[in-house]
């Protein structure tokens, strides 16, 4: 039964939704917890603030100290430590509460580190919720904390995803859902309400899309450099136009660094200028 994939073999309730999270990476949203996290520190941060000055105190009563003074240059289990009993229970105090602090701080960055997800998962999330009704009204409190989610997958949205798995949301049936949805999709769920497709396949036609894309941008502008006598002037004018529309379909079909959007926008444009520069050449010559 638990190899079964279909959703709706699962109990009602916490099995039937951590069966639904399970089905789909986009589905795996989770709440942080930031402001929990951050409270908790900033407890124990003012914890530590006090054992350090306790500490401090400590250390300048032995200085002002001469009997005293030579527990600041010892190890605290010189003569086995009772000489120095207050100093060594800080700091194994200090050494206890530092090790759970910094613990919850590294805990929290890494979460800090995860994705938030796509407006569109979590609004495929809450549709579930509203609609399933999976946990009682008490338990169904932490969905409304949108922004304080994190996705376990790595979303790779652009522009460009975006207008497609929209798309995709209004297939329900026809042909781009005989091709976007896999046998292995289809045997997730009855749910009329709940739609799974093929990412991998979605994947590929973007893929597709986008190499038509910068495929046109290179040849468009060489093609109407060699079939029409422009000026100098035109064809520079053509270049930046056809530049600022190349740098433009980076930053909205890809997920393209700043840098990464620099950097090809830099090689388009020498490319084209380098073009130019060959076929003036040829005109000066002939």
């Amino acid at each position: 039964m638990r190899d079964d994939p279909l959703v709706e073999r699962y109990p009602e309730g916490y099995p039937r939704i951590s069966a639904y999270i399970d089905s789909d990476s986009g589905s795996t949203l989770f709440r942080r917890f930031g402001v929990l996290h951050a409270r908790i520190l900033l407890y124990k941060q003012v914890e530590l603030t006090e054992l350090e000055a306790q500490l401090d105190k400590l250390d300048k009563e032995d200085e002002a100290s001469e009997e005293n003074k030579w527990r600041l240059g010892h190890s605290l289990d010189t003569n086995g430590g009772y000489l120095n009993e207050d100093r060594k229970a800080l700091v194994e105090e200090i050494d206890k509460k530092m090790e759970e602090y910094d613990a919850l701080l590294l805990r929290d960055s890494q979460l800090r580190r995860l994705s938030r997800p796509t407006r569109r998962s979590h609004r495929n999330f809450m549709d579930y919720i509203y609609t399933e009704h999976p946990f009682s009204r008490e338990n169904e409190r932490f969905i409304y904390h949108e922004h304080d989610f994190v996705t376990l997958e790595q979303p790779e949205e652009s522009w460009l995803d975006d207008v497609l798995h929209k798309l995709m949301g209004h297939c329900k049936k026809g042909i781009l859902r005989d091709v976007f949805v896999s046998p292995d999709d289809q045997k997730k769920t009855s749910d009329p309400y709940v739609h799974y497709y093929s990412e991998a396949r979605l994947g590929v036609l973007i893929k597709v899309i986008i190499a038509v894309a910068s495929t046109a941008l290179l040849l468009i502008p060489v093609y109407l450099f060699l079939t029409c006598n422009l000026s100098a002037k035109l064809m520079a004018s053509i270049t930046l136009i056809f530049v600022l529309v190349f740098s433009t379909a980076v930053s909205l079909l890809t997920e393209a660094r700043r840098q990464e959007v620099f950097a090809a926008t830099a090689a388009y444009c020498a490319v084209l200028v380098v073009f130019i520069g060959n076929i003036q050449q040829r005109q000066m010559v002939a």
